[in-house]
């Protein structure tokens, strides 16, 4: 099978890429996705303890200082 190949740039939106208009509907293609950055790792091989130890990242301890508890107050009864 003889293939021809074509090479353009693109940015992702919302998991797609748009094809150039010269790609006719219906063709056979082969996608290599090449990147600058990293990119994410499907949600099967995420590490739920990771994801979670990545919330706080950032936080400083006035962020998750809790408040003074004072509890509830006292209530009278009328006797």
């Amino acid at each position: 099978m003889k293939m021809h190949a074509m090479e353009f740039e693109t940015t992702s939106h919302q998991h797609t890429i748009r094809l150039p208009d010269s790609v006719p509907d219906g063709v056979l293609l082969r996608v290599l996705l090449l990147s600058e950055v990293p990119l994410a790792k499907s949600p099967a091989e995420r590490n739920l303890k990771v994801l979670l130890a990545s919330v706080t990242e950032g936080m400083t301890e006035s962020d998750t200082e809790r408040p003074q508890d004072f509890g509830r107050e006292v209530t009278e009864w009328v006797s």
